[in-house]
């Protein structure tokens, strides 16, 4: 008989994964065979694809179990590293153990919204043309949104059909109230349909930055009207939604925890429940293999890559000119009152960028990208983006009129080349850059203008993408070699997030160049520390083999940024720590002066000619079985001696014994 561990009032148990079997895996199966044909992706990356879909699996509730349940988990992956691919490989196995409605909630854009979709679609249901192959008599998914639709509520009798269910659905308060709406309807049938609801980009709108109303049995619903006590509105919906049937599981996923983590693990709402304090778990997915984040853009590694350029202060200030100033014309080798050199330089930039691109094999007729990201307003963004439309037509006209570029592009060139395997002589790589100059497109992007980057429908395009917050996001920008970025914040999560330069750079890595500031570039030297000390800590929690709610997960703070906003970081608490979270010691041993080290090696000599039956090992000698008491007698003596014959020794040194 199985032991069964007793978790809050839900009994778990251990391994009830081993129950499926080779033949139970079939939507993952059909996942796995469309990822390995993909020849994007490596072999070992769908590997690992596997191992972590299981492994989070395993950490879920049993959906088949008698019991109800309420899970909560937290999965932390990096900026733009393939978190979309695990948790569809999450709800394929889900599936597969017996969830049948899963709900994907995804962002607050409708750009990434319908991104989700339409790939969610070609890659679990199988509903979009060249995705995973349909067979002639399985059971199809239901799909409760579409890549142009939302959420719409439909009748309820649908979930009678014994197929799984698909909601990709915007974190938006109509949209989920209409879902809340429809599964409070539904209620008869969710009985025993057990729920997994994806939280992407879980950390942005889902954390409640309000109250919870206290219990209070003598308090109903009607009454119960003060919005002041309750939770925010899409918090307290995602927790309802998640309420409405008695098994329903809850995975957050992001590449920035720190609000996740901060939620208090003991709130409760009388009417929505439990919060999203991630109870039951906190995984942190491997880093990926030819993964470009923080560390090699701006930790140590970077140093040996030419990625940086400073954006002067003056550049700064025209860029974030007044409103209604127009910057003036910028001619060709000349700058006047308008476009700084610096932005630029970096459109000359990524034109050399995409000529190396279209030269090298595998990359011609490929997307690419060039992000400018300055503000957060749109008058802003549109007046960026016209100067530098203006400054494209000069160039184009100053070509059509016989002026030659290969000058101007000449000198840019000497200087992005620096470390840069050219695919071919410096001629060949700017004419094929004067000609991707003749093919820029510059889009805006934001809520006022609508514009999409239509990579699919239009393949190929180079596009400078200028626009804010609809940037920050889950958005994956394809080809992306340069970035010009001014973009300021007070917290980490924010600055993160913001950063759309990190992923996969297959076959044009050195290609990346960012230009910022330098206080901005130093935010980020220091992200990198922060984000490998919160990895650390969970890497730690995963050892210990504890839960979130027995062990806190520590958060190294920024020395210039919040880590998350405050009013998200309820919980926190500020300690002060050794940098490695633990109490190391530094040894420094007196190697100029021979009496000090001739006493220390006296000590150290009677130290182990004290202990019995030391036996060789390794180089060294090895005692077991050896009375701490007996060591701490030892120790004592040697101080005292150390003291009492060198009083202005500073150091001492004993071995080092590992006790059974």
């Amino acid at each position: 008989m199985s032991s069964v561990r007793i978790v809050g009032t839900v009994p778990i148990r251990p391994n009830w994964t081993s129950r499926l079997t080779s033949e139970s895996w079939y939507w993952w199966a059909r996942l796995e065979a469309l990822l390995r044909a993909d020849p994007k992706r490596a072999p070992d990356q769908v590997d690992s694809v596997a191992a972590e879909s299981l492994r989070i699996l395993r950490h879920m509730h049993d959906p088949m179990s008698p019991y109800p349940f309420q899970g909560r988990g937290l999965v932390v992956g990096y900026v733009q590293s393939g978190k979309t691919a695990n948790y569809t490989a999450v709800a394929a196995r889900a599936v597969d153990a017996g969830y049948r409605i899963v709900v994907v909630l995804s962002g607050i854009h409708d750009s990434l919204r319908n991104q989700t979709q339409k790939r969610l679609e070609q890659e679990l249901a199988g509903c979009q043309s060249g995705g995973v192959a349909r067979g002639d008599f399985e059971p199809e998914w239901y799909t409760l949104t579409s890549p142009t639709e939302d959420f719409a509520e439909r009748d309820v009798r649908i979930l009678l059909s014994p197929v799984p269910f698909l909601a990709v659905v915007k974190k938006n308060f109509a949209v989920l109230t209409k879902l809340d709406r429809w599964l409070q309807s539904a209620a008869s049938y969710l009985e025993e349909m057990p729920v997994l609801l994806i939280d992407d980009e879980a950390d942005q709108a889902s954390i409640n930055t309000k109250s919870n109303r206290a219990p209070d049995p003598t308090v109903s619903d009607e009454d119960d009207s003060d919005d002041n006590q309750a939770p925010s509105k899409i918090n307290a919906l995602i927790r309802s939604i998640l309420a409405r049937t008695t098994k329903a599981a809850y995975i957050a996923y992001t590449a920035t925890p720190f609000a996740n983590i901060l939620i208090n693990p003991d709130a409760v709402d009388r009417r929505v429940g439990d919060d999203l304090f991630p109870k039951d778990f906190v995984i942190q997915l491997p880093r990926p293999e030819g993964y470009t984040g923080t560390e090699e853009l701006f930790g140590v590694p970077a140093q040996d890559r030419d990625v940086l350029r400073t954006v002067p202060e003056e550049d700064v200030q025209v860029l974030r000119a007044k409103r209604g100033r127009k910057m003036a014309e910028v001619v060709i080798g000349q700058q006047r009152d308008g476009l700084p050199s610096s932005l630029s330089d970096a459109l000359i930039s990524f034109c050399l960028a995409g000529g190396v691109r279209t030269l090298r094999s595998g990359l011609a007729g490929k997307s690419h990208t060039m992000l400018v990201h300055v503000s957060q307003r749109t008058d802003d963004q549109e007046r960026i983006a016209n100067a530098i439309q203006e400054q494209v037509d000069l160039w184009r006209e100053a070509e059509r009129q016989g002026q030659r570029l290969d000058t101007l592009f000449a000198s840019t060139w000497d200087k992005f080349k620096v470390g840069i395997d050219a695919p071919a002589d410096d001629t060949t790589v700017i004419q094929a850059a004067i000609a991707v100059l003749r093919q820029l497109v510059v889009l805006v992007l934001n809520s006022v203008t609508g514009e999409n980057l239509e990579y699919d429908e239009k393949p190929g395009r180079h596009i400078v993408a200028v626009g804010g917050n609809r940037l920050s996001r889950g958005l994956t920008l394809e080809g992306l070699t340069v970035s010009y970025f001014l973009r300021t914040a007070s917290m980490c999560d924010t600055l993160l997030q913001m950063a759309r330069w990190y992923g996969f750079r297959p076959g044009y890595e050195d290609l990346i160049r960012i230009w910022t500031t330098d206080g901005i570039a130093r935010w980020f030297s220091e992200l990198a520390l922060v984000e490998q000390s919160m990895r650390d800590s969970i890497t730690a929690l995963a050892r210990a083999e504890r839960r979130p709610d027995q062990m806190a997960i520590k958060l190294r703070a920024h020395s210039d940024l919040l880590l998350t906003a405050r009013n998200k970081a309820g919980t926190a608490r500020a300690v002060r720590d050794s940098w490695a979270g633990e109490h190391p010691q530094t040894t420094l041993l007196p190697l100029s002066d021979p009496h000090k080290l001739q006493f220390n090696r006296g000590l150290a000599d009677e130290f182990i000619s004290a202990i019995p039956l030391s036996l060789r090992c390794y180089g060294g000698l090895l005692a077991r079985d050896v009375p701490t008491d007996f060591v701490v007698i030892l120790t004592r003596v040697a101080l005292s001696r150390c003291v009492a014959d060198n009083p202005d020794l500073l150091s001492f040194c004993i071995p080092i014994f590992i006790l059974d």
